[in-house]
C-alpha cells in the first residue's frame, strides 16, 4: 500500500526479474563474505536481516520473535520499496520465514514542491521549525495537510493557518471556555446530576457510532480520515457549546450541568484522539480532569460517562498560543 505503490512493484516484477548478487568487490566497508574475503556483503541484504537479528532469530522461540514476528506493517519510504517489497520477501520466502503482512511506502516532505537536496540548497532544518512553533504543532500540520502515502510540504503560512485555526481556535479555545464556565458557574468541579437530552447524545454517540470505522481507517493508515474525523468534531463541539448557551440557563441547573458535562466530556474523546498525534498538549488538556497516559484507551471513546462526576476541575494554562502573523 498504498494503491500507487502496489502498482509500482507489479509493474517492476512484471517486467522479469533478475538474479541479483548478495555480495560487491568495489567496496571494503561491511561484512565479509565468510568464504570469500574479496567479496563484502551487500549491505541491503546485512540491513533487512535486522528486522530478524533485533528479535533474536534464529530462535524462533524467543518472546520477541513470538511477538513481533511476522512483522504487522513495514512502513517505509517510497524510494526503499524494491529492496523491502522485491528483495526482502525473497530473501524471506528462500529462508521459508513468513512474510511481513503489509509494506506501506509513504512519501517525502518537500520544500516548496522538490525533494530537499543540499546541492539545491533547499533543505528546511526540523529542529528550527520545532524550536520556533514546537513539536506537537508540527507532527499536528504534518498528519494534517499531507495525505498519508503522498508527497507533501512545509508552508510556513499554512502552518501558521494550521496551528491558529485548528490548535488554538478550535481545540485550546473549547478547553479553555468550557473551563472557565465550569470553574465560575459548578463550583470548578465535574457536574454530578445531570440528564442527557437528544442533542446531547447526538454529538456524544457520534464517537462510539464511528469507533470501528476508526479502527479499521487506522489499521489500513488512512490518517487523514483519522484527522479530519477529529477536526469535524471539534468545530460540531465548539457549535454545540454555542448553540446549546449554557450561559442563558442558569435558571434551569440541570439543564446548564448537563451541557457543561457533554462538552467536558467531548474535550476528553477528543483529547484521548489527538494523543498519537499532539501527545504533549493533549495530555496538559487531560490534566483538567486529572487524567493521564495510562488513562488513554481508545475504547474509552465510546463511554459517555468517563469523566467522574463530582471530581474537582483543574485549570489549565493556554494550550497553544496564536502565532502573531507576520505583515508581507
Amino acid at each position: 500500500m498504498p494503491e500507487s505503490r502496489k502498482n509500482e512493484v507489479i509493474s517492476f516484477v512484471k517486467s522479469g526479474l533478475k538474479d541479483l548478487s548478495v555480495s560487491r568487490k568495489t567496496f571494503k566497508w561491511g561484512i565479509p563474505v565468510p568464504s570469500n574475503d574479496k567479496h563484502i556483503i551487500y549491505v541491503w541484504l546485512d540491513a533487512l536481516t535486522n528486522y530478524l537479528s533485533a528479535l533474536n532469530y534464529p530462535d524462533t522461540n524467543n518472546e520477541l520473535f513470538k511477538k513481533f514476528w511476522p512483522a504487522s506493517i513495514h512502513l517505509i519510504g517510497k524510494d526503499i520499496l524494491r529492496f523491502h517489497a522485491v528483495y526482502w520477501p525473497a530473501f524471506l520466502l528462500a529462508a521459508k520465514i513468513e512474510l511481513p503482512k503489509k509494506v506501506y511506502g509513504h512519501g517525502w516532505i518537500l520544500s516548496g514542491e522538490e525533494k530537499m537536496s543540499k546541492s539545491k540548497g533547499n533543505i528546511l532544518d526540523p529542529l528550527k521549525i520545532i524550536e520556533e512553533y514546537g513539536l506537537d504543532p508540527l507532527r499536528y500540520y504534518l498528519i494534517k495537510e499531507v495525505s498519508f502515502g503522498n508527497d507533501g510540504n512545509i508552508s510556513q503560512d499554512r502552518l501558521e493557518d494550521c496551528i491558529n485555526s485548528d490548535l488554538a481556535n478550535n481545540y485550546g479555545n473549547l478547553c479553555q471556555r468550557v473551563t472557565a464556565f465550569a470553574m465560575k458557574n459548578c463550583d470548578g468541579k465535574i457536574p454530578a446530576k445531570i440528564d442527557f437530552q437528544p442533542d446531547d447524545l447526538k454529538i456524544l454517540n457520534k464517537f462510539q457510532k464511528n469507533l470501528d470505522t476508526i479502527r479499521s481507517k487506522i489499521n489500513d493508515q488512512n490518517i487523514n480520515f483519522y484527522i479530519d474525523f477529529i477536526v469535524n468534531s471539534l468545530f460540531e463541539a465548539n457549535k454545540y457549546f454555542n448553540d446549546q448557551e449554557p450561559w442563558k440557563k442558569k435558571d434551569n441547573l440541570i439543564r446548564l450541568n448537563t451541557i457543561v458535562y457533554t462538552t467536558l466530556e467531548i474535550v476528553r474523546k477528543i483529547s484521548f484522539l489527538l494523543y498519537p498525534i499532539i501527545p504533549e498538549t493533549s495530555l496538559r488538556a487531560l490534566k483538567i480532569f486529572d487524567l493521564s497516559e495510562k488513562d488513554i484507551k481508545l475504547k474509552t471513546i465510546s463511554n459517555n460517562e468517563f469523566i467522574i462526576k463530582g471530581n474537582m476541575i483543574n485549570k489549565i494554562d493556554i494550550l497553544i498560543k496564536k502565532i502573531e502573523k507576520k505583515d508581507d
